[in-house]
């Protein structure tokens, strides 16, 4: 009985050790790391912009997105796909997929949007219907957002893509943007605010 006790002591403690030991992430693509393709966008994420559609999006995330025509005053209303949390070799974020639909389709599906709500930006969004939903997964990614739940300081940032090409001092306090043409990239910095970042088609 005393071995018996002792060998089982001996198991737990060795499984115990093994809960200890982090495990290995697997390798991901990070927000830092972009190509530029053949036609001057920026890939990102796996994502080429101009060329990659929702649904292969979707596969690269691996998650399945929430599709919603964004409307606000003086603008035009746009369709984003949204992945409220995406982790990525260990960094969670939350993504934003702009998504090129004719605006005539636009019109036409907010006559069968299911709810609308109104943002804390003054934007109204609405929810596709679920036929419409399937209609955008071979829509082209236009741009990306990209929103780290860990807030990227500047230094942070300098050392990832260097120095900006051109800073921007906005005329709200605390705000400031920094540009990245090459990689049609900007990095928006916001006292109090998450860091974000935001991939584009070349115009």
């Amino acid at each position: 009985m005393f071995k018996f006790l002792i060998g089982l002591i001996l198991t737990l403690v060795g499984i115990a050790a093994l809960m200890l030991i982090p495990s290995k992430q697997t390798p991901a693509p990070m927000p830092w790391e972009t190509t530029i393709m053949a036609d001057g966008n920026t890939q990102v994420f796996g994502i080429h912009l101009g060329k990659t559609t929702y649904k292969q999006a979707q596969q690269l995330l691996k998650s399945y997105g929430k599709t919603a025509i964004f409307d606000q005053q003086g603008h035009d209303p746009t369709i984003e796909a949204y992945f409220e949390s995406i982790n990525m070799g260990g960094l969670s974020a939350k993504i934003v997929l702009n998504l090129l639909v004719d605006a005539q389709q636009i019109e036409t599906m907010l006559t069968s949007a299911i709810e609308s709500k109104l943002q804390p930006s003054g934007a109204r969004r609405y929810e596709l219907s679920s036929e419409d939903h399937a209609r955008m997964l071979d829509s082209t990614i236009s741009a990306i957002t990209y929103i780290p739940s860990l807030k990227l300081d500047e230094q942070m940032v300098l050392d990832r893509f260097g120095t900006a090409a051109d800073v921007q001092e906005n005329t709200q306090p605390g705000l400031t943007i920094w540009q990245y043409p090459k990689i049609a990239l900007s990095v928006t910095f916001n006292t109090g605010e998450k860091t974000v970042l935001q991939y584009h088609v070349q115009p």
